[in-house]
């Protein structure tokens, strides 16, 4: 289709005269007469009759304004939206989180970055597996001990202590593990595996067995004798990293962008506390 046609018909239609299209467009009066005779020729139809004075559509010409009359509208209605709309950030961003993530140090983000940017849309998915950024439509993720493939980026945002932990009460052999690539509880193979520290947590809480639990979900829980830390002055347990990871910075919109910067700051100031 020639657009560049369609616009300086269109433009004559509404505007009634060439010189007061070619001053709407921005365009020589040349230019614009030889955009429509283009079209005309492109067409294999008269769309305008001219005189020195005046011009009217014919049969044809009727037909096709009624035809793309409005497309042109609609796109000129969209460029209007664009430039008045600069500089807003708008659009669907897709995160994922671990399973656990803290429900509250989440929300606290997603919370001021919408209030200040309305126009954003956060589709948060809780997920322990490795991110496929491509398959998954994931635009953002944060992840812990295992942040992505080779080619993501990862930021580090802070490092999690982790620990053993069972009741007081327990006195057997039991492990309950997590199934991902994270420090696993010494003995024997476990009785019970997820992939939710929660669950772990609960379990530990009720004598099932021995749980390696990220220390700062266990502070309630030591603080009112539920559980207990097992050989804490000689644990050997890894640190594990929480991160920030995204695809590519060339590949991220200004709105991830922006949304990356905000997560990022929120959590590194919650973990500097």
């Amino acid at each position: 289709m020639d657009i560049n046609g369609c616009l300086a018909f269109t433009a004559v239609v509404e505007s009634g005269s060439f010189a007061a299209a070619a001053r709407e467009l921005g365009l020589p009066r040349s230019t614009v007469s030889a955009r429509v005779a283009a079209l005309e020729t492109r067409l294999g139809v008269r769309l305008l009759r001219r005189s020195t004075r005046h011009i009217a559509l014919t049969d044809d010409g009727e037909a096709w304004y009624a035809s793309v009359g409005g497309a042109i509208a609609t796109l000129r209605e969209a460029e209007r939206r664009g430039i008045a709309g600069a500089g807003v950030l708008s659009g669907t961003i897709r995160l994922s989180t671990p399973i656990d993530f803290s429900e509250a140090l989440l929300a606290e983000a997603i919370a001021t970055f919408i209030a200040a940017h309305p126009h954003v849309r956060i589709d948060v998915q809780m997920s322990n597996d490795v991110v496929d950024f491509v398959s998954g439509n994931v635009d953002l993720a944060i992840r812990g001990g295992a942040p992505g493939g080779n080619e993501a980026v990862a930021r580090r945002i802070a490092g999690f202590r982790f620990g053993r932990y069972a009741s007081p009460s327990h006195h057997g052999t039991n492990t309950l593990a997590f199934a991902a690539h994270l420090p696993r509880a010494k003995g024997s193979a476990a009785h019970v595996q997820t992939n939710s520290f929660a669950l772990l947590k609960q379990l530990a809480i009720r004598g099932a067995g021995v749980a390696v639990l990220p220390a700062h979900l266990c502070t309630d829980a030591l603080a009112s004798g539920q559980l207990i830390e097992i050989d804490a002055e000689n644990s050997d347990a890894e640190e594990i990293g929480l991160f920030i990871v995204y695809p590519s910075r060339r590949d991220m919109s200004t709105r991830v962008r922006a949304f990356a910067q905000h997560l990022t700051a929120t959590l590194e100031a919650h973990f500097a506390q």
